[in-house]
């Protein structure tokens, strides 16, 4: 899964909001919708070193409120689902190895 963050802001940044600056030029160069930029923002609060109760507050108790995330329900279900047959694709292929 992929996160956004700002690394130096100060030395490699041209605005105020590094943050912003990143997510905006993300949309811009990977031709990115609304929804993909919110699914890439739940990850990095997933990914995050933020407390527990700080992700439940900010995605939901089940980290996948759509209310919270504007990510739908679907798509998530299609990311695990992507990544469970990867996973066991490997798994397949490292036990005949």
């Amino acid at each position: 899964n992929v996160s956004l963050s700002t690394d130096d802001p100060l030395m490699l940044h041209f605005t105020k909001d590094a943050l912003l600056e990143e997510y905006s030029v993300a949309a811009q160069v990977w031709k990115l919708s609304a929804t993909d930029q919110c699914e890439i923002a739940r990850n990095s609060v997933l990914q995050s070193g933020f407390e527990d109760r700080y992700k439940r507050h900010f995605l939901g108790e089940d980290y996948a409120d759509i209310r919270e995330t504007n990510v739908s329900e679907i798509r998530l279900m299609y990311r695990k689902e992507s990544l469970d047959n990867e996973l066991n694709t490997i798994m397949a292929h490292s036990e005949t190895a």
